[in-house]
Order: structure tokens, then C-alpha cells, then sequence
């Protein structure tokens, strides 16, 4: 069903804008969306978004990079102004006076804050928690008009570890947390350290640590690490951290 409306989104939409997370641009691209959006043929724009939670030095690394891009915030509004002068200079370029603009990505890359923060008026619904969207939202923004659609992830790609970590997938959707804790760890550690005020030496200790710093027991006092490890998750993926 999701993959329908993104389809149905390229060929409806006179522009594209592919949704990326700047904390994760790598992880986030979607090869099968980019491959359908070059076949279309059709202008497209990178849309680089929570550029307010990410490293800037990481950022301008990446500015020189990719190409067709612009870093963005829907939440502080940054870079929005320029995202809008792309789309009308695309616009206009083909002579459109009310161009359709879809909006494509995974899930929780911002889409429908992005969608918003575009009209200046909340109008997309919005959630943190991944696959929020169910269909295609439309916005009427001022000289322009927005098809949002559902974030899908490719076929193929079954990696909740990754998922777990950019927020594709919710933390109540993780099959297994602990893992997917391990997985933040190797890449985060110092930053998850300094969150839950605990020495990173054994993830294992880590695990117990947090659940027992939050009160998450079972029968005979023994840390419920899997409890522990959802909400790790959960806030994690709430985006109230800056990766580096």
C-alpha cells in the first residue's frame, strides 16, 4: 500500500524532494526511491533535515558533497526559505504557476513536519513514532502544492539495528532491543555515557545500569534489561541528541 502512493506521488508530482536525515544522510537515502525518481526523469531536490541536531562540522563536509541539496530544520525553520526559492526557480523553469511538489523518504525523516514548516501552517499530521503517515497527505503551501507520502523502507532491507537507530522502525517494533542498544553503543558510546551518567566499559553493565537507574526490576530484584533497552530506544529516537 505504502509503495502505491510513493509511486503514485512521482507521477503525480512535477518536483521532487527526497527527505534525508542530516544525522544519517548514508543510512537514509533510499537507492529503490532515487533509482524511481531518476527514471521519472523529473527535477528533485535534497531535502537535509534536523540540520539543527547534527554535528556542523559534519555538515559542511557533506555540503560539498551532494549536489541538488539544501540542509534544512522544520522545527527551528532553518534553510526553509531557500528550499522554497529551489522549488520556485524549478517551478518556473517549467513554466508552472502552481507546481505539484511530492516529498519522499523513510520513515521519521520529517516529512510532514517538513510539509509544515513549507506552508508556515501546521496542516501534515506529525508523531515522532515511524509510519505515522498512512497516505497521501496533500498541503496547499502559497505558491505551490505538497503531496506528502507514507516513509517506506526498500524491499529488501531488513537490518533493525539501522532502523532502530535512524527511527525507521519504533521502538515497540525492534524484535531485539538489547541488540539494537549494543548497536547505538558502538556507534554512540561516549554520548549514550554522558545521557545516563554511567561508564561505558561491558554494554551488558550498561543495560543493568539503566534499569536500574530508572526502577525497571523483575521478581528478585534483577534488572529488566529489555525494558530498559525500549526506552533507550524510545528516547533515542525522540531526537533529543546530537550524534557526532
Amino acid at each position: 500500500m505504502f509503495w502505491k502512493a510513493v509511486n503514485s506521488i512521482i507521477n503525480d508530482a512535477d518536483i521532487l524532494i527526497l527527505v534525508l536525515d542530516s544525522r544519517y544522510i548514508d543510512e537514509t537515502r533510499n537507492k529503490e526511491v532515487e533509482d524511481k525518481v531518476a527514471k521519472s526523469g523529473k527535477p528533485f531536490i535534497y531535502a537535509l533535515n534536523k540540520c539543527d541536531l547534527s554535528d556542523q562540522e559534519f555538515l559542511e563536509m557533506q555540503r560539498k558533497k551532494m549536489k541538488h541539496s539544501v540542509f534544512v530544520s522544520s522545527t527551528e525553520y532553518h534553510g526553509i526559505k531557500m528550499l522554497k526559492e529551489k522549488i520556485y526557480t524549478l517551478g518556473s523553469q517549467s513554466g508552472l504557476e502552481l507546481p505539484r511538489v511530492g516529498l519522499l523518504g523513510y520513515p521519521n525523516v520529517g516529512k510532514s513536519s517538513l510539509a509544515n514548516a513549507l506552508k508556515g501552517k501546521g496542516s501534515a499530521p506529525t508523531s515522532s513514532v515511524a509510519g505515522h503517515t498512512r497516505g497521501t497527505q496533500h498541503v496547499r503551501a502559497k505558491k505551490f502544492l505538497l503531496l506528502d507520502s507514507p516513509g517506506v523502507i526498500p524491499y529488501r532491507e531488513n537490518d533493525d539495528m539501522k532502523h532502530a537507530m535512524i527511527g525507521a522502525k519504533s521502538a515497540e517494533q525492534i524484535k531485539e532491543p538489547e541488540d539494537a542498544v549494543f548497536y547505538l553503543l558502538d556507534k554512540n558510546k561516549e554520548e549514550l555515557g554522558k545521557r545516563y551518567n554511567v561508564k561505558v566499559e561491558d554494554y551488558e553493565d550498561f543495560l543493568d545500569a539503566v534499569a536500574i537507574q530508572k526502577n525497571y526490576l523483575i521478581k528478585g530484584g534483577v534488572p529488566d534489561t529489555e525494558r530498559a533497552a525500549r526506552a533507550i530506544l524510545k528516547e533515542w529516537q525522540s531526537e533529543k541528541h546530537i550524534p557526532k
